[in-house]
């Protein structure tokens, strides 16, 4: 098996998640004191993260805002939730460049076993199979049919991508298979494969980009 793997932040869609995800929660009217409790707590770690305080670097900032999200789901009925995640879907799904689009077919027909990849919760993801993904791979949001507590989840970020990637497929062809991404963090998946594609590439990614000549594209 060869794969196809995507990240979805910056690279599948061309917009963050978390922003997207906060502003409809509150334009639809979902639990507003949860909103404002997360939200609240996310902007007191955004600052210690942009101060360079007390270890908060990027992907620590970045787990830590995903895992107290969870928190906010809990506070809204099962089905309101889905109903709003599926929203959020039919809303962010315009975010997609049709150069992405265009590729995922192109990697489909082409017999790559589709993977999007990202830390965001699999909840959240899972409406993406409707794009023609073959498998979506979040940070996994549930234990015995309920909600995890945000102290309790294991954000997917940085190495552990990798290791949930070979966990997964044990026996793929990784010198085959494609990695798309747009960030320096998700180099232990373009280390795993044998073609990585840069996406839209930060600094960091477009400079190891040009250094190892790998593709870059720009949406």
């Amino acid at each position: 098996m060869k794969l196809a793997i995507y990240d979805f932040d910056g690279t599948y869609i061309d917009v963050q998640t978390l922003p997207f995800l906060f502003k409809l929660w509150k334009e639809t009217g979902m639990n507003d004191r949860a909103y404002k409790k997360t939200w609240g707590k996310i902007l007191r770690r955004y600052m210690l993260h942009k101060l360079h305080l007390f270890g908060w670097d990027k992907p620590t900032f970045r787990a830590n805002a995903m895992s107290l999200t969870i928190d906010m789901f809990q506070t809204v009925e099962k089905h309101a939730l889905e109903q709003f995640l599926e929203k959020f879907y039919q809303t962010i799904k315009v975010h997609v460049p049709q150069v992405m689009r265009e590729q995922l077919q192109k990697d489909n027909e082409e017999g790559y076993h589709t993977v999007l990849l990202s830390g965001n919760f699999d909840i959240i993801l899972k409406p993406f199979l409707k794009e023609g993904f073959k498998q979506v791979i979040g940070t996994t949001s549930t234990e015995n049919g309920r909600l995890m507590k945000s102290e309790d989840v294991e954000i997917i970020i940085n190495q552990r991508k990798q290791d949930v990637i070979r966990n997964t497929f044990p026996d793929a062809d990784f010198e085959s298979s494609r990695a798309y991404a747009d960030n320096h963090y998700d180099l232990p998946i373009f280390e795993l494969v044998g073609h990585p594609i840069a996406v839209n590439p930060d600094k960091g990614l477009l400079k190891i980009a040009m250094e190892n000549d790998y593709p870059i594209v720009h949406t």
